[in-house]
């Protein structure tokens, strides 16, 4: 429904420049809102189940992913903001004027000296936490490529996204800047104009070697889902050409993507997790599977796995301390075999910790009882 919107609006646009020779300045705050919100909202769904699995299990990688799109979240409510105030000062009908005066005459552009740092920062965490992350899944290939060869390529998409933002460390290229800005900026843009889109790229990796690990359908399904997901968001998060309401209206195809591919990620990476722990025999592949490319599907899924038996044990609490079924008791061979099932589906380490607490409990219970 959403993305049907934005292709109404974007029609109504295109409509508008072919007829009239100009368009609305609201339809650009349309499809500005319209991608922006949508986006929020998924990647709010995807941070708040990555607290959720990382309060039932302590994870490295799933702590950076919500380190990430937590950014991210930043990043879009930023950019919404400072889209808002730019554009407000626009006129309200945009018509062709030449590309000059919109790289000089930017309004608001005081705005930039405060939003453009903040929104380069955010964007540069989010980017090398995710990196770090795809760096690890891949890791791998390691073997078969060696140390060096791998580093370099995986570094690639690293430098190329941090490369531009050398005007803030090293600005090698003021005297280019100062003498030609226009051509400046229309080299930069030729050359690191796709630094997210080649970064998304590289993130969807991760996901593409885990599918191709796999046999079963719907997992491999969701897992492409969310590769191509995560190269949608990364590559449409940019808010900068579209603050120019140039004629026509450049950047707004781009970010009205943001919304599917934040719901493509949240879609692909939540229903991973189901079906992993739902699968037993799924969940023994991997630990038989020293890939790291399905390291993240097998600490989801075992999460996701922990978080319904935690649910299930806390409904099942509740059922028992009802008083009609107060005086039942469970046979000893029946809670053994859960107990059994628990044991294959679980590490050592989470097994004692388990057992410990459990048995703490009863001895607890037990001494209570005893004192009465």
């Amino acid at each position: 429904m959403v993305q049907i919107s934005l292709i109404a609006v974007l029609a109504i646009i295109i409509l508008s420049t072919v007829v009239s020779q100009n368009y609305n300045i609201l339809s650009l705050f349309v499809v500005i809102f319209i991608s922006h919100i949508s986006a929020l909202f998924f990647l709010l769904l995807l941070v708040l189940s990555l607290v959720v699995w990382i309060m039932v299990r302590m994870n490295k990688l799933l702590l950076l992913y919500s380190v990430s799109f937590t950014l991210l979240v930043s990043t879009i409510i930023i950019s919404l903001v400072y889209a808002s105030i730019v554009l407000i000062n626009q006129p309200s009908v945009i018509k062709p004027y030449p590309i000059r005066s919109s790289v000089y005459d930017l309004p608001r552009a005081d705005l930039a000296i405060y939003f453009g740092p903040i929104l380069d920062v955010i964007s540069i965490l989010s980017f090398v936490s995710v990196w770090i992350v795809s760096a690890f899944l891949l890791s791998t290939y390691v073997r078969k490529m060696g140390k060096v060869k791998y580093w370099t390529i995986i570094a690639l998409p690293l430098v190329y996204f941090l490369f531009p933002f050398e005007i803030y460390f090293l600005n090698i290229f003021q005297p280019l800047i100062s003498s030609s800005p226009v051509s400046f900026a229309i080299i930069n843009s030729i050359i690191f104009g796709s630094t997210k889109q080649i970064g998304g790229l590289f993130f969807s990796f991760a996901f593409l070697a885990a599918s191709a690990l796999l046999e079963k359908y719907e997992i491999r399904k969701y897992l492409l889902i969310s590769a191509v997901g995560i190269a949608i968001l990364f590559g449409s998060i940019d808010i900068n050409s579209v603050l120019y309401a140039t004629y026509p209206p450049f950047g707004l195809v781009t970010i009205s993507f943001m919304g599917i591919g934040s719901y493509l990620v949240f879609t692909g990476i939540a229903n991973s997790a189901v079906l992993v722990a739902r699968d037993k025999l799924l969940r023994k592949e991997f630990y038989r599977s020293a890939m790291s490319q399905l390291d993240l599907l097998r600490v989801i899924g075992v999460t996701q796995m922990e978080k319904e038996l935690i649910e299930n044990y806390k409904s099942l609490e509740k059922r028992i301390k009802r008083p009609e079924i107060t005086d039942r008791h469970f046979e000893k061979d029946n809670v053994r075999e859960v107990l059994h099932g628990l044991v294959d589906d679980l590490d050592k380490d989470d097994v004692r910790e388990i057992l410990h607490d459990v048995l703490d409990d009863v001895y607890s219970k037990s001494k209570t009882n005893t004192d009465s």
